[in-house]
């Protein structure tokens, strides 16, 4: 089976459901993992409800920062997330967790810091837009027991080698809301998530694929033997380049989206 790996959609929910029918048609798409930043918002939902929204294949998604966290949290706690299934083709995947698709496992752990806006911290009303470390430590103990082949994040490790360099327009963003708040992602030419680089230390495997979005444009990068692949947030374009996770045969495929080189 082939599985389609999304960037962030940002509530753009009829544009990805159309991009995925395409995908379909034109590469055999059997399913689709979406990397956060998804748009899981309450009157978004209540809105494709209306329009009777349904993905053309099952959808994987995580959460990205920028999510109504605490609206997420209760739909999780109350069952209404495992609902969406039925009526959007959608299966949310929660922090630290493993999905089987075709004969690959799959790790996900969602959440990412905020550069733009303060972190949210509503211990009480569920969880936070960033990775809480006893998230990551059962991350870490699921994937060394489940030894996932793809995992799935929203950002991704910082200093270990994959290269995403910061905006330097985003700077005093960065140090008003992560460094001035006592969190750190890294240097400007190597940044991410402190909490998924613990994760990467913590694994006594290596993936072969770790796929993320959170930045918004296409890049790779080769660390030990696991290729890092951050996806871009374009759905349209024909130039752009599609990231695909072949579960028979464990690897990953950089396709254009336009098949005919038109």
């Amino acid at each position: 089976m082939r599985v389609l790996l999304v960037g962030d959609i940002h509530g753009q929910h009829q544009a990805f459901a159309a991009c995925l029918r395409r995908a379909v048609a034109d590469f055999r798409i059997g399913a689709a993992i979406q990397v956060g930043d998804f748009g899981f918002y309450q009157n978004l939902f209540e809105q494709a409800r209306v329009q009777r929204l349904r993905f053309a294949v099952p959808v994987y998604a995580i959460d990205g920062n920028h999510e109504e966290h605490p609206w997420l949290h209760r739909c999780v706690v109350d069952g209404t997330a495992r609902k969406w299934q039925d009526t959007f083709n959608l299966i949310y995947q929660p922090r630290a967790s493993v999905a089987t698709l075709g004969a690959s496992k799959v790790g996900f752990l969602g959440g990412a810091l905020h550069a733009d806006r303060p972190q949210q911290r509503e211990w009480a009303e569920g969880f936070p837009n960033f990775i809480l470390r006893d998230e990551r430590e059962r991350a870490v103990g699921l994937f060394n027991r489940e030894q996932p082949e793809l995992i799935i994040t929203h950002s991704c490790p910082s200093r270990i080698g994959v290269g995403m360099k910061g905006s330097l327009m985003m700077e005093p963003w960065v140090r008003m809301f992560i460094t001035t708040a006592g969190f750190d992602s890294g240097p400007q030419d190597d940044c991410g998530e402190t909490e998924l680089c613990q994760l990467w230390q913590g694994l006594t495997y290596q993936p072969r694929a770790w796929i993320f979005g959170h930045f918004h444009h296409f890049h790779q990068a080769l660390v030990g033997a696991t290729r890092f692949v951050g996806t871009d947030c374009d759905l349209d374009s024909p130039g752009r380049t599609l990231v695909i996770w072949d579960t028979e045969e464990r690897r990953l495929l950089l396709c254009p989206a336009d098949p005919s080189g038109g």
